[in-house]
């Protein structure tokens, strides 16, 4: 159960989850460049209004082809800043980074982790998921906090006492669900990281 304390920012924690795609790799960009090629589209991440693709007139082969596209890849490049920050975390909390992720195969996802430009070492890892509902991987894992950049379950997860932290991207800036905190990128993390670990001393 989370440790809760009076102050800004919510609570000391115990176990951060990381969400993979659209947080640490850089996937839709991926999918959108296969959707381009096949199509003929010029579709560009900046422009999505909405975590999921359909209504941009995709059709449901074309997705999948272009997702099963993202998922062969051996290397997907990481948002600014993801593996050093990630590299720290583990560093000062001596704990595997935990990744949950909606993919159907979690395997796909430790290839293209592992491929990251990490600090002086690879992190231990523990990769799991494969669902877009996170809450029994978050219940199994224990953790009590996620970084999260699709909206579709974040009030399910606010409601099961795990803490939110929204990582903006174009087709999540308008959501209005009361997160408990929100990043304009891995820079704020860090900052909100490193502000827990001095409560904690």
């Amino acid at each position: 159960m989370p440790e809760f304390f009076c102050g800004v920012g919510g609570y000391t924690l115990v176990n951060i989850a990381f969400d993979i795609d659209g947080v640490v790799l850089k996937s839709i960009e991926v999918i959108l460049n296969r959707i381009n090629h096949t199509t003929g589209k010029q579709l560009r991440p900046a422009e999505l209004k909405a975590w999921d693709l359909e209504p941009l007139g995709v059709d449901v082969p074309t997705l999948r082809d272009a997702v099963d596209y993202m998922y062969a890849q051996d290397h997907i490049e990481p948002y600014d800043g993801a593996a050093s920050v990630l590299s720290t975390i583990y560093r000062l909390t001596g704990k595997p980074l935990l990744f949950i992720t909606g993919r159907v195969d979690p395997e796909t996802a430790r290839r293209q982790l592992l491929s990251l430009p990490w600090n002086s070492t690879v992190p231990e890892m523990v990769i799991t998921g494969g669902d877009r509902d996170k809450r029994s991987y978050l219940t199994e894992t224990e953790a009590d906090f996620i970084v999260e950049d699709d909206p579709h379950h974040l009030r399910d997860y606010l409601k099961a006492g795990v803490g939110v932290g929204l990582m903006l991207q174009p087709w999540n800036r308008h959501v209005d669900i009361p997160v408990t905190e929100r990043f304009h990128g891995w820079s704020d993390v860090e900052q909100w990281f490193m502000e827990l670990e001095a409560r904690q001393e």
